[in-house]
């Protein structure tokens, strides 16, 4: 296995469900209700699900580019990913978003345990310059970025201890 699929299967492990540096989403997420996630924090401007919502929304853009090498249109802004109504309405239930969630993590890990080197270093669209290991890096750190969002969100609901005893 190249050095670059082994960081960025290193890199999602950690942003799904693997302890490191950082607490992975499965922590972040565990033992919330759906009345938990729905309300955002004093100071955040999204709530857990949205979080949630928007992570899916750019996992599943990015797996199907990465996968089919073309994407649709996207027919909703980046800020309206985050809202209820984003998908539809099965998928604003926080049981169904998880498992979707849960479910795009694990294909992105079988994508990149499966692809050969040549596909990480081809370009991720014809009309730009960033290869598929780059961006993917980019994709983690994403990840990586709301992940603190939601713990941020959860320290300020009082639904945080430390993520060593969740």
């Amino acid at each position: 296995m190249s050095n670059r699929k082994e960081l960025l299967l290193t890199q999602l492990y950690s942003c799904h469900h693997k302890d490191g540096w950082f607490p992975p989403l499965n922590v972040a997420l565990r033992g919330l209700s759906e009345d938990q996630v729905t309300k955002g924090g004093e100071q955040s401007a999204n709530s857990i699900i949205g979080i949630i919502r928007h992570l899916v929304f750019w996992n599943e853009r990015y797996l199907q580019r990465f996968k089919e090498g073309s994407l649709s249109p996207m027919e909703i802004s980046n800020a309206e990913t985050f809202e209820q109504g984003a998908f539809s309405e099965l998928d604003d239930n926080w049981d169904n978003m998880l498992q979707r969630l849960n479910y795009v993590l694990g294909q992105w890990e079988e994508a990149i345990s499966n692809c050969d080197d040549a596909k990480l270093e081809s370009r991720t669209h014809p009309d730009q310059d960033e290869c598929w290991w780059t961006s993917l890096t980019h994709l983690a750190m994403h990840n990586a970025y709301h992940i603190g969002q939601i713990v941020h969100i959860r320290k300020e609901q009082g639904l945080w201890e430390t993520w060593f005893e969740l």
